[in-house]
């Protein structure tokens, strides 16, 4: 199953409960042809109404040519919010983001901060769709800031307290998003506010179903589907009963799931919500997966990769995965293979930039612990300046409390920062050891897998029987390797060291190749974190492997030694050597620079042709 949660923060729908006659009635204002601001409110609240995209995109451009001739800006601001809330809610990614920073600097220039604060949070809801959760974390934030200062307003705090348990809720902090949203849904019934009341329902229910909390999921699910549906919020409902849905799915209750599961997509079909209906295409394919009914879960996945495609990666390579799956069990091995290598040219993909994000939510998670810290340093100093009419000694003695706090807060923000880089390394770690599992020895498993099966309906299966014999081989070889780097009782350079003798022998020796290795004494006493020593030991076995296979060598020169705060790794064959400008480097050669250059090391490689080759790695270690 797809590893998707989304978080969605409070704000206005374009859909509205309104009946056909208020539309008829605006209608005939609008035939009035009067040409003032009157003509302009119409136009404005039939683009917000109105279920049809392309007329709800007319009125509101009609409304902002009107606009042109008044000069009126705070007209012409709720133009560019209802355009940046209508293309938010159809999914139309590019058009939110024009129309909502021209929004935003309009609202500025006549300091307007709830609209500023408002297209914030329509921005953020854009970055969600598009799996953004980093920027959409610091949209929701600039929000909640504005906010947080215009208390005189109790809708504006409840959108405050909504946007901060969401930042809570994408920081897996359940417990303090779920109070902050009975605090947001406290003041939304309060100021009988529907539509706020109806969102923090829901997002309740997204909390209790990550606590698996399965019976408060659904009654909170269900409030917000009787709210939603007395206001005819087709694009809420949608989501609502997708939602409910999936509850269903994880409690194993599959045809009351498909059922949800069809509601969702006849809704979100009607409002042509293409985002939503690639969700709902891949639950209803699992669903059937799960009872299978292989004929409808793989038309409901090529309906996903249709629906999906050059939107969402992550449903495209889920859905590949499992037709890869379901053609297995079905026998049809060469389709099968051809689904495989697409989800895997997809995972490739997106490894990379999930690798590249972990540093980047951690700093996400220190950011917003120091943003909260910052925001009761604040609140501290309104105290204190509100006290400040009292006498000389309390301001003193207030004062003293103040350097006390501030003075905390500084030593706990150092606090926070080590333990989130701390946090952030081991994530790395466990982020490439999954890596390492899933890539090497999950994809091998899975080449070996379909080889097998392909070789057992081939009379002439030799050459798919070396393969696996070969695929084997290398699966034990990085196992072994994987194993050997994250012991800690390996960390110091004279294990590895040990290792290196043993492995440059078992290569070299076969091949009647002299070799000779040299270390300070230095160097036995360094010790290396995991990444920095299994990097330089696969540097350094690509290397011998590279002498014995290519150099025709009958001299290898290791040396292992202390320079300059560096531990250098340098071989030397008297092999023919190649002419580095005509050659064109290999897969081994790029291996070896792009290892070197992860732990932030300094790689050389020199060769000529008849004076060998010599290869150079600087790892620091201070």
């Amino acid at each position: 199953m797809a590893r998707y949660f989304f978080v969605f923060v409070l704000a206005s729908s374009v859909f509205k409960c309104f009946s056909q006659s208020t539309e008829d009635s605006l209608l005939s204002i609008l035939n009035q042809d009067k040409r003032d601001t009157t003509q302009v409110r119409v136009l404005l609240e039939l683009g917000s109404i109105s279920d049809n995209y392309e007329k709800a995109v007319l009125y509101y451009h009609q409304a902002l040519l009107l606009i042109t001739s008044f000069k009126n800006k705070e007209l012409e601001l709720a133009a560019y919010q209802g355009l940046t809330k209508l293309n938010r809610s159809i999914s139309h990614p590019d058009s939110a983001f024009y129309y909502g920073e021209k929004a935003i600097q309009l609202a500025k220039t006549f300091g307007n901060a709830n609209a500023v604060a408002d297209v914030h949070i329509d921005i953020g809801n854009v970055y969600l769709n598009t799996y953004n959760y980093i920027k959409a974390l610091s949209e929701f934030i600039a929000a909640a800031e504005i906010l947080d200062s215009l208390k005189s307003n109790p809708k504006s705090q409840m959108t405050a307290y909504a946007n901060i348990g969401n930042v809570q809720f994408l920081l897996e902090n359940y417990d303090k998003s779920i109070d902050y949203m009975n605090q947001a849904l406290l003041i939304s019934k309060e100021i009988k506010y529907d539509l706020g009341t109806g969102y923090c329902y829901k997002t309740l229910g997204r909390i209790y179903r990550k606590q698996k909390k399965f019976d408060l999921a659904t009654q909170a699910y269900q409030e917000s589907l009787f709210i939603y549906t007395r206001l005819d919020n087709k694009y809420q409902l949608a989501e609502v009963q997708l939602s409910l849905g999936n509850l269903y799915f994880d409690t194993n209750q599959f045809n009351e799931a498909l059922v949800e599961y069809g509601k969702s997509l006849s809704i979100s079909k009607s409002i042509q919500n293409d985002n939503q209906n690639a969700f709902v295409y891949a639950a209803i394919g699992a669903t059937w997966n799960v009872l299978e009914n292989y004929p409808k879960a793989i038309a409901y996945f090529d309906s996903t990769l249709t629906a999906a495609k050059g939107a969402n990666p992550y449903l495209e390579m889920d859905s590949y995965q499992n037709l890869a799956e379901i053609s297995e069990k079905l026998g049809a091995h060469k389709q099968a293979l051809v689904h495989f290598k697409r989800y895997s040219v997809l995972r490739d993909s997106i490894t990379g930039l999930e690798n590249r994000s972990v540093a980047e939510e951690m700093e996400a998670k220190y950011q917003n612990t120091a943003k909260q810290n910052e925001i009761e340093l604040l609140k501290k100093d309104k105290e204190l300046q509100e006290q400040g009419r009292k006498a000389y000694t309390i301001l003193i003695s207030l004062g003293l409390i103040s350097i006390v706090i501030i003075s905390t807060l500084l030593i706990n923000r150092y606090r926070v920062m080590n333990r989130f880089k701390r946090q952030a390394e081991l994530e790395r770690m466990r982020q490439n050891i999954a890596r390492d599992l899933h890539d090497d020895i999950g994809s091998t498993l899975s080449s070996i897998n379909i080889m097998s099966k392909v070789a057992m309906n081939q009379a002439d299966n030799l050459s798919h029987l070396q393969k696996i014999s070969t695929y084997s081989s290398r699966m034990m070889e990085s196992m072994s390797d994987m194993v050997w780097s994250i012991n800690p009782e390996n960390d110091s350079v004279d294990q590895m060291l040990v290792k290196m003798k043993e492995f440059a022998a078992e290569i070299l020796e076969p091949k009647n190749i002299q070799y000779d290795f040299q270390h300070d004494e230095a160097v036995t006493e360094i010790k290396l974190d995991v990444e920095k020593r299994k990097s330089l030991f696969l540097i350094f076995k690509e290397a011998i492997n590279n002498a014995a296979k290519y150099s025709e060598a009958t001299k290898v020169s290791i040396g292992l030694n202390r320079v300059n705060g560096s531990l250098q790794l340098m071989l030397h064959d008297n092999g023919k050597g190649f002419d580095a400008s005509t050659v064109v480097r290999g897969n081994g050669l790029k291996n070896m620079a792009a290892r070197a250059q992860a732990i932030k090391s300094t790689w050389t490689h020199v060769s000529e042709p008849g004076k060998g080759t010599t290869i150079s790695v600087q790892v620091p270690i201070t």
